[in-house]
């Protein structure tokens, strides 16, 4: 399988027991608070903009997370996604299992677009980072001198990468299928997106939860506990059990402006889709926590956790890959809209 298709389902992959998850988790743990701390100065955590800003239902009484606002129809958003990862994984394939340690750092990164009833993403950047790849020295640069004139090889000469491929959908009915003009890459994703794309758009902002709060105030300060249908607030899709939340203060993810609340627990989820078509079964405890919640919109907008994981995955009728052990996640969505 090339490292392309290697989504973040597929990597947070591991063999052992719960309590040798344990173990690689305490080895391997960066606490959220070193994280936040480290993030001070990250482009995403702005002032909120101050259109924005007004509003948001705030009194001396709590905080309202609206749900009343008109749904924008025109919405841009990129997504990074981070995970740090300690433990082992397994593919499954006609030559048999085989257990491979993975330690180091996933990042991808995909631009979205929606404009009513026409979504259109791209992939723009995926990385994988071993531990040891992060102390190599980069590469002298070359000295040239000016005053010589330099004949460079076609052969060293890097051929200029391909611009990233964009994958179009439209809604017909109340299906989500490629549009007429669609390439072969998208015809063939399509197969496993279409069935799922509605969960796909929810879990990237381009639509609301379908679960929110209620019109009540919530103080700084306060807990909440989510279980059953409530958990759709946070996670999507097929999932069961328990997360409990309190409010910490009231941010902003790109001026946009938000409740971040601590959380903790763990729940499990059946076929959880991504946008390179591979579906997985998860069972995820959330040691530690944040997320960050629009006060504007039933919109999640940003979470880091540090979590034990049991996933398998799989998906274009390829490898099945099963894993278990510790991963540190981040997730951070900037959303615009042409109206709030």
């Amino acid at each position: 399988m090339k490292l392309r298709r290697l989504t973040p389902a597929l990597l947070c992959l591991l063999l052992f027991s719960c309590e040798k998850a344990k173990n690689l988790f305490n080895q391997a743990k960066s606490t959220v608070e070193t994280k936040v701390a480290a993030s001070e100065s990250d482009t995403t955590d702005t002032k909120p903009d101050p259109e924005l800003l007004k509003l948001v239902d705030e009194t001396p009484e709590g905080v309202i997370f609206r749900k009343d606002l008109p749904f924008p129809t025109k919405i841009t958003v990129k997504v990074t996604h981070r995970e740090e990862y300690s433990g082992r994984y397994s593919q499954i394939s006609e030559l048999g299992k085989q257990a491979t340690p993975l330690i180091g750092t996933l990042s991808n990164t995909t631009q979205l677009t929606r404009n009513g009833n026409r979504v259109t993403f791209t992939f723009i950047d995926f990385k994988f980072i071993k531990p040891e790849d992060k102390n190599k020295a980069p590469e002298p640069a070359k000295v040239i001198n000016p005053k010589k004139p330099v004949a460079l090889d076609p052969a060293e000469t890097p051929a200029p990468a391909p611009p990233p491929q964009e994958h179009v959908f439209i809604k017909s009915g109340s299906t989500w299928r490629p549009d007429d003009t669609t390439d072969f890459a998208t015809a063939a994703l399509a197969q496993q997106l279409s069935p799922v794309f509605q969960q796909i758009l929810i879990d990237n902002a381009l639509a609301s939860r379908t679960e929110w709060f209620g019109k009540h105030r919530i103080k700084l300060g306060e807990t909440l506990t989510l279980s059953g249908a409530a958990l759709a607030m946070l996670i999507p899709g097929d999932a069961t059990g328990k997360l409990t939340l309190k409010l910490d203060s009231i941010a902003a993810v790109s001026g946009h402006p938000c409740g971040v609340f601590s959380y903790s627990g763990s729940y499990k989820r059946k076929q959880f889709p991504d946008l390179q078509g591979n579906l997985t079964d998860q069972e995820i405890t959330i040691q530690s926590g944040k997320i960050w919640l629009s006060l504007l919109h039933p919109l999640v907008l940003r979470m880091e956790a540090d979590t034990i994981q049991t996933t398998k995955s799989g998906g274009h009728g390829g490898l099945a890959t099963h894993g278990q052990g510790a991963s540190k996640v981040s997730n951070i969505i900037e959303w615009k809209s042409s109206n709030p």
